[in-house]
């Protein structure tokens, strides 16, 4: 395997058996580490107590545990709460000092990464700048779908990313997300027991993997009015809005990549994100850094199991 391009893991990927209480974020790392993995991500809302001032203490534990597991926190996953008032959206500057201190923390914690959300508009994200060299910390978008580079506040990000004051600080964390082109198994299964006909929901994917609209499947027979929505969710979101070919574009930007995944059959091979492709591409960029395998499934009973699944298939990818 290319020494420059190593697996880790968001523990978002664990939100099913954390929420469940089946393990604690201990167990986690356990885990973790068992199944092979060096670096992690932190989703900070999730899974750090009193978040989002958490206390020395907790920070001096958790590199502890780190320490015990042999494991890099590679990135701090932030979360900007547009909600926290009931009366109006955050400020520009409330913003700003919230990403501020998230980043603190993240260096406290150890990372070298911290993770935004788009709430961070281009002009916040670029005054973010000064802050960032101070603490020599990378702030990174996630650019998940249904975005795409063509997106006009992605064209403004990116051009922010290039630009030569942001020397490296700023970043786009690609999701695999965005190049989601069918319906997975989980969404099939949502769709069945919402009480759409197995045999006609095949038919409906045939229609959507050929390239046919809304407006042409609607018309090849009859559908309730829950097939109706089922259908127009299909078409929005399994549309892939990205072209393969994106992902070379944004990697010059990249200092971790999300290597979203929701099933991964026995034959370790994704049918709805083509990661034979992408992996390819990320081999001959000279990417060096992580691909995080985050397992969005929602399956608390075979997390493990497809994490380990997940390993197998990019392992063989990047040893190919």
């Amino acid at each position: 395997m290319n020494s420059d391009i190593k697996l880790g893991v968001t523990l978002f990927s664990f939100s099913g058996v954390y929420s469940q209480r089946r393990m604690d974020l201990e167990g986690i790392l356990k885990t973790v580490h068992e199944m092979g993995y060096k670096g992690i991500e932190l989703v900070a809302a999730q899974m750090v107590p009193e978040y989002p001032d958490p206390s020395d203490r907790w920070i001096g534990e958790f590199r502890n545990l780190l320490e015990k597991y042999s494991l890099e926190l590679v990135t701090w996953s932030a979360y900007i709460d547009m909600g926290i008032r009931s009366d109006r959206d955050l400020s520009p500057a409330e913003i700003i000092q919230y990403t501020r201190n998230d980043m603190i923390y993240a260096k406290r914690a150890g990372a070298s990464i911290v993770r935004t959300q788009h709430a961070i508009t281009p002009e916040i994200f670029k005054r973010m700048i000064p802050f960032c060299k101070e603490l020599d910390m990378n702030l990174s978008i996630e650019m998940h779908s249904p975005h795409h580079p063509d997106v006009p506040v992605w064209k403004e990000y990116l051009e922010i990313m290039a630009s030569p004051d942001s020397e490296g600080y700023l970043g786009v964390v690609p999701d695999f997300s965005i190049f989601q082109h069918t319906p997975h198994e989980p969404a099939k299964k949502e769709f069945m027991e919402g009480g759409f006909d197995e045999e006609k929901l095949m038919r409906v994917i045939a229609l959507h993997d050929a390239g046919k609209s809304e407006e042409e499947i609607l018309s090849t027979e009859s559908f309730t009015d829950f097939e109706k929505r089922s259908v127009h969710d299909i078409k929005h979101r399994f549309s892939a809005p990205a072209k393969v070919e994106d992902l070379g574009n944004l990697l010059p930007y990249a200092p971790y990549i999300h290597g979203k995944f929701h099933y991964l059959p026995a034959n370790c091979v994704d049918p709805t994100i083509p990661f034979e492709k992408l992996i390819p591409i990320i081999k001959e960029s000279g990417f060096k850094g992580y691909i995080a395998s985050e397992y969005e499934g929602g399956d608390a009973e075979h997390t493990v199991e497809q994490l380990s699944r997940f390993v197998k298939m990019n392992t063989a990818l990047l040893n190919s």
